[in-house]
């Protein structure tokens, strides 16, 4: 390959330099040179070691010139390239293609000394997430000339991880996801690292303006971007008026839902447009209406039940910027959720926003929705005390899909998408919304900072109906069997992120640890 590739490391210990260097050796397509940065001591071990001085790599410190169609790959000392990692790499990043920088899986060493490697495999590119925390791990292969525009490989191989993937994915864009092992990492701790520094940076850099602090149970970051401007916001709710039990006491369920959201006096620019059946009690009807007060848009609906139809109804005769789909078996939890809904759309590029929904048992009931190949809801029935593989329990992400149980949406967007689809009158109406919406190039984010019970299925048969399957496999079929935002290397058919092999190891993996006390 007549092309310059620069591996980039910090300097290290003895042995983590000569761990990195063996597996260097080992490749199949090696570097052309390698920056050990910032540390004369590190590049003299490098330097002094036989069969590095045997070969024909150039070793350098800080003062490396580098060809804008290099191809430039930092890790930390002590990683392990996989013999294939350079060859992969330059496949994806060869001249002509769209991606200007990569990333890949990784292997960390399990705590016991029998034990197979833990398997860390990554989701497709997304932004929000990388804010969160550095899920691209510590192996990121970029173009010459984005490093040079990033500050220089030098500089960013002295970065922190989380500060250094950020800076490359500014100058890169985007960055292209390998599903294939490209480095083996010597640690036993597969969870991304997060610097709330690095993260206010990149704020600061790409003009976010949000309160950046770091969760305390976590490596994580949560990025809260302040509301510019107060939007008008229409919570439409389908309802039929039901009456149910929530903690033992009988309540309509719509009045429960509409009075867990904000009042008139905190939230003067909420409206509420209950969309009724034709045969919703008088008495249904009137807790509705208390609840609401003057907020209430009352709408009328006579045909049989179409959950979709409904709500593209009742946003018909809303006049909120961001619309809040609301069903009438929720309840906001967290007082702030509508503000943190809200704050992610500032984001241009978000169309839809979905909070973490709990059943009435506090189990979760959705964690976004996760197309493997059925649609399923991430971590359902999965104690919120687990903080998931990688933490991605605790991070605000892209997702594929939220529940429209309880989301938050553009008007605009949601009108661009032709709102919800009336040939699915009961189930995926949501999916199908939210996949429509990326695919017109907008980005749907899932939060684990805003919380919200769902009594699901109180007021409707639960069961679903083949031709919806069958309508939605017809229309995303391909979508559906390779969701970006999860892994083709995972198992399928379950609903959480684990790898694809048997044994109570992989279950560990893909739940991750309980969560401190002090935490739940």
């Amino acid at each position: 390959m007549n092309r310059q590739v620069v591996l980039a490391t910090p300097a290290g210990t003895v042995e983590e330099l000569r761990r990195t260097a063996r597996s260097v050796l080992a490749s199949t397509v090696r570097p052309t040179h390698w920056i050990v940065a910032g540390s004369e001591v590190g590049h003299e071990r490098v330097t002094r070691a036989r069969n590095l001085r045997r070969s024909a790599i150039v070793v350098a410190r800080d003062d490396l010139p580098i060809d804008d169609g290099a191809i430039v790959v930092f890790m930390d000392p002590g990683t392990a390239l996989d013999p294939a990692a350079i060859a992969t790499i330059a496949e994806a990043l060869q001249p002509g293609s769209p991606h200007r920088g990569a990333y890949g899986d990784s292997t960390h060493r399990a705590e016991g000394r029998l034990a197979a490697p833990v398997e860390v495999r990554r989701p497709q590119w997304s932004p929000e997430r990388l804010r969160s925390h550095c899920y691209v791990g510590d192996l990121v292969a970029v173009e010459g000339r984005v490093a040079s525009a990033a500050g220089g490989a030098a500089a960013l191989a002295r970065m922190h991880p989380h500060d250094r993937a950020l800076r490359l994915a500014e100058a890169a864009g985007s960055l292209a996801r390998i599903p294939e092992f490209l480095s083996h990492r010597h640690d036993t701790d597969t969870a991304p690292p997060a610097s709330v520094t690095a993260v206010e940076g990149h704020c600061t850099r790409t003009g976010v303006d949000a309160e950046c602090t770091a969760d305390p149970s976590v490596a994580a970051v949560r990025v809260a971007r302040r509301i510019r401007r107060r939007p008008t916001i229409s919570a439409i709710m389908p309802t039929r008026g039901t009456v149910g039990s929530v903690r033992g006491r009988e309540v309509v369920l719509g009045a429960h839902a509409i009075a867990s959201l904000p009042t008139a006096a905190e939230a003067p620019d909420l409206q509420i447009v209950a969309v009724f059946d034709h045969d919703t009690p008088r008495g249904a009807r009137d807790a509705i209406r208390a609840a609401a007060g003057s907020r209430l848009v009352e709408v009328e609906w006579e045909q049989p039940f179409n959950f979709a139809e409904k709500v593209n109804l009742g946003v018909l005769e809303s006049d909120g910027e961001l619309l809040l789909l609301l069903n009438d078996d929720t309840e906001m939890v967290s007082h702030d959720a509508l503000d943190v809904l809200a704050g992610i759309l500032e984001d241009p590029g978000v169309a839809a926003a979905g909070p973490m929904l709990l059943y009435e048992d506090g189990f979760i009931q959705s964690a976004g929705h996760l197309l493997n190949p059925i649609p399923y809801d991430l971590y359902r029935s999965c104690d919120p005390a687990h903080v998931g593989a990688q933490n991605l329990l605790r991070v605000q992400r892209e997702v594929s899909g939220v529940i429209a149980a309880f989301a938050m949406v553009r008007r605009s967007a949601f009108l661009e998408a032709g709102g919800l689809c009336p040939a699915l009158p009961l189930n995926y109406n949501d999916v199908d919304l939210c996949l429509k919406l990326q695919h017109l190039g907008h980005r749907v984010v899932w939060t684990p900072h805003a919380r919200v019970h769902h009594f699901e299925s109180r007021t409707r048969d639960p069961s679903l109906q083949p031709f919806e399957m069958e309508l939605l496999g017809a229309r995303w079929r391909d979508r559906l069997d390779d969701d970006p935002y999860f892994n083709p290397r995972l198992e399928r058919y379950v609903s959480t992120w684990k790898p694809d092999r048997f044994g109570q190891d992989a279950m560990s993996e893909a739940l991750g640890p309980t969560a401190p006390i002090a935490s739940k």
